[in-house]
Formats: structure tokens, sequence, C-alpha cells
């Protein structure tokens, strides 16, 4: 076996990014005498997991061998049996685990019935692995999804004309990664300005097996049409919006009749009581959500220390300050108030430039940083 086959599990598990929303993403390799017999990943809920996969590639030769896990083996009955059954019956004598699973209602759990079991089991509790699944193990941590800011702008920091024209203010690789980033959260927010100016769709295209992307919108009036394409879409992908509870008047049913489902929120201001809304999120079981503006939403979870993780898509373009700027206000009146973030990593995509960050909690690890072009 030429390589480190935990680097290995980790490659395969990379297979079910865009689709295994609201699962984690797990990979597993089973090996004896340093040769590779099976492999496995998880692809999507409700499919088969990564252990059976890879145990049943073996064809009956996994007795006596280990596999090697990136994420806890499951040990509860769900949509499908308990992975360590299929491990115990396999025969394997040893387990190599990634990480432990991030339930703390389950974490260890499958290592004791494996040991029990007379399984020699290993935990390597490696970051890198939590990494991998940030939005899963924030889910399970917090209760509530994990949120990825998306911005698309110029070198100036606008994301739409002064007369409110945004398509398209980056180049298609850009587009396509947006849509890759939808699929990996497997929701995407809005505010209730973009939804009427733009009638997005907001779905993952050019993603042909991405699971169907739950579409969110803040809409304290209730001012979304029974005729946009979001609600005529609904019953193909969910569609959540939340208003102010005063503006349910019965505008709510038409909307509800195409499949749109309305949910009342606690105010916060001008807006939406944010920590309600992903709340909200959380329990319907959604890992991750994609936030895509606009300007004024966008502010609001920067002000609200609710951004997890940034994105910014740079054009090399101008449009000046008559422009639409990216982020609304954040009543920074000073430069130490500012919300600071480590850049994790730089890619150019064609002729625009993508920037990944994350909030700045502790001083940013310069080995973190990674710069790759395409």
């Amino acid at each position: 076996m030429a390589r480190d086959p935990m680097d290995r599990a980790r490659e395969l598990a990379e297979r079910g990014r865009y689709t295994t929303a609201p699962n984690p993403l797990v990979g597993v390799v089973v090996a004896r005498d340093g040769k590779v017999i099976g492999e496995g990943w998880h692809a999507r809920a409700g499919g088969r997991h990564a252990e059976v996969m890879a145990l049943e590639a073996c064809g009956g030769a996994a007795r006596g061998a280990t596999l090697y896990a990136t994420l806890e083996p499951c040990n509860h009955h769900g949509r499908t049996p308990p992975c360590t059954d299929a491990i115990v019956s396999s025969g394997v004598s040893s387990v190599v685990i990634g990480h432990l699973d991030p339930d703390p209602r389950m974490r260890g759990r499958s290592v004791e019935i494996l040991r029990d079991a007379g399984v020699e089991v290993t935990v390597v509790e490696d970051a890198v692995f939590a990494r991998q699944n940030e939005q899963f193990f924030h889910l399970m941590s917090t209760g509530r999804p994990f949120v990825h800011l998306k911005l698309a702008m110029t070198l100036d920091g606008r994301i739409a004309a002064s007369g409110g024209d945004s398509k398209w203010v980056t180049g298609e690789a850009a587009r396509t990664r947006a849509h890759e980033l939808r699929a990996e959260a497997g929701a995407v927010l809005i505010g209730a300005r973009t939804a009427r100016t733009d009638d997005p769709l907001l779905t993952a295209r050019g993603l042909y097996e991405a699971s169907a992307v739950t579409r969110v919108v803040l809409d304290p009036r209730l001012t979304l049409s029974a005729g946009s394409r979001l609600a005529l879409s609904a019953r193909e992908a969910p569609v959540a919006v939340f208003a102010r509870e005063e503006a349910l008047g019965g505008r709510e049913g038409e909307l509800r009749e195409r499949g749109v489902e309305v949910f009342p929120a606690p105010r916060d201001g001008e807006g939406l009581d944010l920590g309600f809304v992903l709340d909200e999120l959380g329990r319907r079981g959604l890992r991750g959500v994609l936030v895509e503006g606009g300007g004024e939403t966008a502010g609001r979870f920067v002000a609200g220390g609710l951004v997890d993780k940034l994105t910014l898509f740079y054009a090399p373009k101008m449009l000046g300050s008559e422009g639409v700027p990216a982020v609304g206000a954040l009543k920074a009146a000073h430069v130490s108030d500012a919300s600071g973030f480590c850049v994790e990593s730089v890619e150019r995509l064609e002729e625009d430039v993508s920037l990944t960050l994350y909030p700045r909690e502790a001083p940013c690890p310069e080995e973190e940083y990674v710069h790759r072009s395409g």
C-alpha cells in the first residue's frame, strides 16, 4: 500500500462533497498486509454508508483486515442498519477512526461496541477530519447550521451597479463554484430585496448528482410573490420563508398552496431575529446554510457574529461609489472595531479571484494559508 490509508479515506470522503447534505462526509478503506482490498464513501443521505460499501467491495475477504474510517461508524438504526453490525459481522480485526462522532449522544459509543465485540480500535482524533466535516460538526455542537457567507463583488467592493444590475459581476468559473457551495451547504439564504429584484431560482445548477437545495428567504413583510420562481419551484426543492408574525394575514395561504413553508419569526429592529432563524433551520436538520446576500443581509450576519466562514469572489472590475456595497452598515467607529478574519486560501478562477476566510478568534496560523491557481 503506497500511501497512508487514512489519507486515502479522506480523499474518498470528498467524493460526497456536493451530495451528502445533511449527512457528513465519510470515507473508508479496508486493507490487509499493506494492500487495499476495499474502498467506500458515503454518497447520499439514505444510501449505503461508506463502511458497508467498502466491506461489500472486499467480497468476503475482510476477515482479519483493518478498516480505516474518517469518522466514527454509526451504531443506530436510521435509514440504514448500524455500521457497527456490518463491521463486526465482516470479521475485521481492527478499526482506525479519524475522529469521534461530534454528537455528544453518540460520541464514543461505537468504539465501545466494537471493542466489546473483540475488535481492536484506534482513534486518531485528528482536527483535519473535523475541518472536512465542519458543517456537520458545527450542527452537532451548536444545534445551528454552519453559516457560510458568500459575496461576489468588484475590486471596489460593489455587488451591483447603481441601477441594481448585478448580472454578471463575476465570470462563469466563479458562478460554478458558487453552485458547488450551495450544494455543499444544502441550503441557501437571501433577503427579501434580493428575492424581489433578482427573482432567483437558487438551485445548484450544473451538478447533476447534487441533492435538492433548501431555499430560505428572510422576508419580514412577506412580500414574496406566489408567481416568483422560488414559489413556483417549491415542490421540486424546499422553500422556507421567515416573516414577522403580524405580516401573516392570509397572504401566506397562497404561498403554502405552492408548497412554500412560511414561518412566523420574532423581529429584531427592522429585521428578523437571525438566531431564531438559525435555530429553526437547525431543528430541520440543515447542517449548513450559504448566505448569498444582498449587502443588508450580509451586514446583519457579520454584525451579529454569526458568520462561520467567508468566501469572497473578486472580479477585476470597478463600479465606483454609486454601486451597491457588498456589506451593509456595521457601525464600526474605529478600525479596532472591525470584524476580523483569517485568510485560509486564495484561488484564481479564470479572470476572477476567490478568497476563503474564517473569523479571527486567535492569531491566524500561517501554515493554513494555501494558494491555488486554476
